[in-house]
Formats: structure tokens, C-alpha cells, sequence
């Protein structure tokens, strides 16, 4: 049997190539398609996997030199001859899952959301310093690869959604109901850790929908010390809007990462999510969060706050779970600073923080996706070709 791992790019580090990374440490043989590769710029445990890139890699520097040249991305993506493989295991946000795969293989891919700037696009660029007929002339572009996406969504054999809130889009754009397999979080990574600084700490790629504005703002209100990391084009609007408390401190290596997780008082995680990551690596170092209590939040923290019964639950119910989090239900800098502030009355346990990240590890992930793709099917489709091609 024969396998390979498609992704749509792995130009940076985020939680789409941390699960790549994953993948790839469960079928370590499989080549791993892409349409660019910049090995600084994502996950370090993919440099000794066998990637291949398309006709774009030389063209691409940078995450937003790619995204400049979407419409070819189209193009690389189905270029790659697939024909060798029995299951494809596409992993994708955009154009991964419009791989072509041969009718005699298993294509199943694991969908992260559906492409945001065609489904979202007043939120995706409402940030945005656009004037009217830039964002219109955007509107019209990304209007036009609707209908492109919808039937990309229709070429894979099964979909599984990263979360409940992923699927309920998934669902929506391509009327189709995935399956659903929480991402990993490789928690024996991170160190449980009682040491407490004096900093929060935010964790992003710096982009407009992502929120970060509010936190930085809340921040400057509140005088507080506050760590940035990440980067991204909304970097010089957020630096005018910080405080001196603020520090940004670009892009940081994994371990540097982990560093400012264990030191930090609590992460601020002010985005709305299909799923989020950063909460979880936080949680496992034994650090609460302070989140925007929608989407995937609310299947992956407890608050102490919740709007409903219903929230903290995470994908099992769990009534007597202790708090990990403070929610706040409104982005703006004034219901951040009221969550911070509940924070601080409050103590929470780094055991229960990371006794939840455990609920998400790798090994959970792991058994659940083998369940899923049920390689013995696979298997007999590769005999199945074999037997025909030794017969011809």
C-alpha cells in the first residue's frame, strides 16, 4: 500500500503544518506534495521528510508572496502525478483537496475549514486599511473561485473536520457532513511548568482577523506587561496601537516558544477559531487562557464563565471538570481587560490546565485517524492493482 500526504504549503508555522508535522511522524515514508516548501519559515521536524514542490517553489520567498500568486497555486496543485499511490491523504485549507488523484485510489482529506476569503470575506478583511474599490475588486476576485471551491469540496472520497464548528461550515459551503478528528497536540513536547513571570502572553500570526488589535489596546489600558509573538502584515498598525508595556518579539523558534509559555502568567487568545492550537500548547505547559468564547473554544477550554451549561463540555461532557479559562463574549478592548481582571481573582491549577491538553495529544489523535482511514481497505486495493498489473 502505497501512501502519500498532500498539503497546500508549508510557508509558515502554524497549526495546519503542526498537524503536517504529525502526519508525518505516523507514515514517516509517505512524500508529503506541496506547492512550496521554505524550511525556515515552517515546522523543524519536517526537514528530513521527503517533500516535493511544484512549478512555484522558486517563485516563493514568503507566505505573502504565495498568497499573491493564488490562482496558480490551482494549477501546481494538480500537477502532481499521483498515479503511483493507493490512499492520498490530503491536507488543506484552499487547494490541497483539488489534487487529482486516480479513480482506483482512496482520496480522504482533512479539512481544516472551508477557503475563508471566498465563504467569509466581509470578516476575513474587515481589518483591513482597504479603501471601497480595493475591496471591492477583491470581492469580485474571490467571488469568482466560489464556484471552483465548492467543486474542489465534492473530489475527495471523505472529509474529516477539525472540530464541530469546522464541520457545521464544511457542511454549509460543500453539503457535504465530514467526520470529525480533534488536531493533535504533542503534549509530552511541552514542560509542566509552575514558574509565573510578570507577562501575558499573545501568540499569533499577526493578521487583522485574528483580532489582536483588541488585546494590544486592552493592554495599553491596562499598563500591563504583554508579550506578542508572531508576525504577519498587521504588524505596524499593532505597534501603533501599543503601549510601552507591549513588546513584540517577531518570529521565535519552537523552543523559544515553549520558553515564553512556561514563564508567561496566562495566554490571550482573542481570535475566533475553527479549532486553535496555541490554547492547548499553553494549556500543557500548565498556563491558563484568556479566549473569545466562540467557536473552537468552546470544544477545547473550560471556562470558569461559561455563557451556557453547555460550554467547557469539549467533546465529551465533563460537568465537574475544574476551570482552565476565562472567556470574554465581545471583541473589544473593554470586555478583555473585564476578563483580565476576573483573572486575576481567580486560581487556577496547572495540573487541571494541562490534565485537558491531554484530552487532545497526539496519541488520541493518532489511534483515531488509523481507525479512520482503515488501511486494510487500502491494502487490498493495492494487491488489486498489482494482480493487474502482473496479469497485463
Amino acid at each position: 500500500m502505497k501512501l502519500a500526504i498532500v498539503h497546500d504549503a508549508l510557508v509558515n508555522l502554524g497549526g495546519a503544518e503542526r498537524v503536517v508535522a504529525a502526519l508525518h511522524a505516523i507514515f514517516p515514508d509517505a512524500p508529503i506534495y506541496t506547492t512550496a516548501y521554505l524550511p525556515a519559515r515552517t515546522h523543524a521536524a519536517l526537514r528530513g521528510a521527503d517533500i516535493r514542490t511544484s512549478f512555484l517553489q522558486p517563485l516563493v520567498r514568503s507566505e505573502a508572496q504565495l498568497k499573491l500568486l493564488f490562482p496558480l497555486t490551482i494549477a501546481a496543485m494538480r500537477s502532481f502525478d499521483l498515479s503511483a499511490y493507493d490512499l492520498v491523504l490530503s491536507s488543506s485549507t484552499f487547494c490541497a483537496k483539488d489534487v487529482n488523484v486516480p479513480n482506483a485510489a482512496r482520496h480522504v482529506c482533512y479539512c481544516y475549514a472551508y477557503f475563508r476569503p471566498v465563504w467569509e470575506f466581509d470578516s476575513y478583511i474587515a481589518r483591513f486599511a482597504w479603501n471601497g474599490w480595493k475591496k471591492a475588486a477583491a470581492r469580485q476576485f474571490f467571488s469568482a473561485f466560489r464556484g471552483w471551491d465548492f467543486r474542489a469540496g465534492q473530489k475527495p472520497g471523505r472529509l474529516i473536520a477539525i472540530s464541530l464548528e469546522s464541520a457545521r461550515k464544511i457542511e454549509r459551503a460543500y453539503r457535504r457532513t465530514p467526520s470529525i478528528i480533534y488536531p493533535p497536540v504533542d503534549v509530552a513536547r511541552y514542560p509542566l511548568s509552575h514558574r509565573c513571570e510578570d507577562f501575558f502572553l499573545a501568540v499569533s500570526r499577526l493578521m487583522p482577523y485574528k483580532r489582536m488589535d483588541i488585546v494590544v489596546e486592552a493592554f495599553r489600558e491596562l499598563r500591563y506587561p504583554l508579550k506578542v509573538v508572531g508576525t504577519g502584515p498587521d504588524l505596524p498598525r499593532l505597534r501603533a496601537l501599543a503601549g510601552p508595556e507591549t513588546e513584540f518579539t517577531g518570529a521565535v523558534t519552537e523552543d523559544e516558544l515553549i520558553d515564553f509559555y512556561s514563564r508567561c502568567r496566562c495566554l490571550v487568545f482573542p481570535g475566533e477559531e475553527d479549532f486553535g492550537l496555541v490554547p492547548l500548547e499553553a494549556h500543557a505547559c500548565g498556563k491558563p487562557v484568556i479566549a473569545f468564547g466562540r467557536g473552537g473554544a468552546l470544544e477545547t477550554l473550560i471556562p470558569a464563565n461559561p455563557a451556557s451549561p453547555s460550554v467547557g463540555a469539549g467533546f465529551s461532557p465533563a460537568p465537574l471538570a475544574i476551570p482552565t479559562a476565562v472567556f470574554f463574549y465581545e471583541q473589544t478592548p473593554a470586555a478583555v481587560m473585564a476578563a483580565v481582571r476576573q483573572f486575576e481573582r481567580m486560581n487556577f491549577s496547572p495540573a487541571a490546565a494541562r490534565a485537558q491538553a491531554m484530552r487532545f495529544d497526539t496519541s488520541r489523535f493518532r489511534r483515531e485517524l488509523l481507525a479512520f482511514l482503515d488501511l486494510s481497505q487500502c491494502g487490498a486495493v493495492a494487491q488489486e492493482r498489482t494482480a493487474t498489473a502482473a496479469a497485463s
